[in-house]
């Protein structure tokens, strides 16, 4: 019976997808309650991405070496302490710290679900099958994360508990959930390899990346201290590298970066996760402080961009076996036709209402991008490889996609305050539309033919589609 331990696994992907989304919503109810600044409330969205994306290959590899439940199971919990962290915290500071740990938690078992679907379903037939429902899994945290937010917000509970907390004590009773099912469903598997954990090259990667991605993010507020992390961000990448060129088993096989298809890839989705994340942070603070929505009309709003996205998802991976690159270039268009229109109709209370159709086209044009880029980035990677190249195309992902919310997001703000919201999102637009006409033109460079031959049976399998694309790249079938 492998349905259940595939639900197991399944609900700790929901999770670490649902926090992502859920949050957006609530942020101004969130920021009025604990008197956080602009800066912080970026980082508690940011924060969640930089622990995913620092430590996401270090938890690929813990799990192969000391036992998948058992990295599972502890992520899990440390997942749950973590949401109790948020839900009880009383000030930004405490609530940051209690979202990076909740990034480390999800680095820790999303790496464990896809080793589990390889395990459970050997056969390929199979393994479509659970792939298909890994897409929407992704889908549903998606849509869930943008109701959840705005209705949750709103539950008339003001008297005995502030009701943002609820976003995150929700996660309580489904890791407890999680926890006994993975305990009875999940059997305790490892890698064959007869090597051993390679500790300072983890810790340099992981030491590397976060402060990488802190000076990235966060920069402008560290001040002069920002040029130290960066510096030695850079020195521990470059020990690492060195380190890693003399490991029989590296953690990160260097190898792949000389592989065209796979770099091109690699900035085609920091370029996309820069624009898509901030898009989301964004549209929300705009809809609820600069339209004064409501948490809940809002939430509404961008669920019809999810409706969009897992409708497309089912016809997008025929429109890439047919059309090739060309699907992806057509995506890319329709997303900043829809971009613009969104700028121009939310600024016209007349024609609002077509907003609802705008942001149902917009999330049809990320499906047809996203999920193929994973393709893209496996296509010529060879098969020992495909399991590596998964975690550090996701960790780029992660790296921007809070990039993109803390960049895009402080130049929102900054204009916000000196001239008025519809600016900022004028200003925040023109951002993405950069982004995207990158995406365009790096689109360019690939061959016409962009997926795999082998296989095209996954890829054509409904539900695929892997939105936000959180380790998107599967490993190929060993028949």
């Amino acid at each position: 019976m492998k349905k259940l331990p595939l639900f197991t696994v399944l609900l700790a992907h929901f999770l670490t997808i649902l926090d992502i989304f859920i949050v957006n919503v609530a942020l101004p109810s969130i920021q009025q309650s604990i008197k956080a600044t602009n800066s912080q409330m970026q980082l508690v969205v940011a924060v969640y991405m930089i622990g995913f994306a620092a430590f996401l290959v270090l938890g690929g590899k813990l799990g192969d070496y000391f036992g998948r439940k058992r990295i599972f199971i502890t992520g899990m919990i440390v997942f749950m302490l973590a949401s109790i962290g948020c839900g009880t915290a009383t000030t930004p500071l405490l609530l940051v710290a209690m979202r990076f740990l909740q990034g480390i938690s999800a680095a820790v078992m999303s790496p464990q679900v896809l080793s589990f679907i390889q395990l459970l379903f050997p056969k390929h037939e199979e393994r479509t099958y659970a792939i298909g429902w890994y897409g929407i899994t992704i889908g549903i945290g998606t849509m869930l994360g943008q109701f959840l937010g705005g209705f949750l917000v709103e539950l008339p509970v003001s008297g005995v508990i502030q009701p943002w907390r609820f976003i995150f004590l929700l996660n309580t009773p489904i890791c407890l959930i999680g926890l006994m099912l993975a305990a009875h469903n999940l059997e305790e598997s490892r890698s064959n390899s007869s090597g051993k954990l390679d500790y300072p090259g983890a810790a340099l990667l992981s030491s590397g990346l976060l402060l990488l991605v802190l000076t990235l993010t966060i920069g402008k507020d560290l001040g002069n201290i920002a040029f130290i992390f960066f510096a030695v961000s850079l020195l521990f990448l470059f020990l690492f590298r060195r380190m890693q060129v003399r490991k029989e088993q590296p953690l990160i096989n260097t190898t792949l970066f000389r592989i065209r298809n796979f770099n091109i890839a690699i900035a085609i989705a920091a370029l996309f996760m820069t624009m898509l994340d901030a898009y989301f942070f964004i549209l929300s603070i705009y809809l609820q402080d600069g339209l004064r929505l409501s948490p809940a009309h809002a939430g509404v709003f961008v669920v019809c961009q999810g409706i969009g996205f897992i409708l497309a998802s089912f016809i997008s991976a025929r429109l890439v076996l047919r059309y090739g690159k060309n699907t992806l270039m057509t995506g890319t268009i329709v997303i900043m036709v829809s971009l613009a229109l969104q700028l121009c109709l939310f600024h016209m209370p007349g024609y609002r209402w077509v907003n609802y159709i705008l942001l149902a086209i917009h999330g049809a044009g990320v499906a047809l991008v996203l999920p193929p880029l994973a393709n893209v980035a496996l296509k010529n990677i060879p098969e020992n490889l495909a399991g590596n190249a998964s975690g550090v195309y996701a960790t780029f992902q992660q790296l921007f996609g809070a990039f993109g919310i803390t960049v895009t997001g402080g130049i929102f703000f900054y204009v916000v305050n000196h001239y008025s919201y519809y600016q900022g999102m004028v200003f925040a637009t023109g951002i993405h539309l950069l982004c995207m006409l990158g995406v365009l033109l790096l689109l360019l460079r690939l061959p016409g033919n962009i997926l795999p031959k082998k296989k095209k049976r996954i890829a054509n399998t409904p539900g695929y589609a892997c939105y936000h694309s959180k380790l998107t790249a599967i490993e190929p079938c060993k028949e």
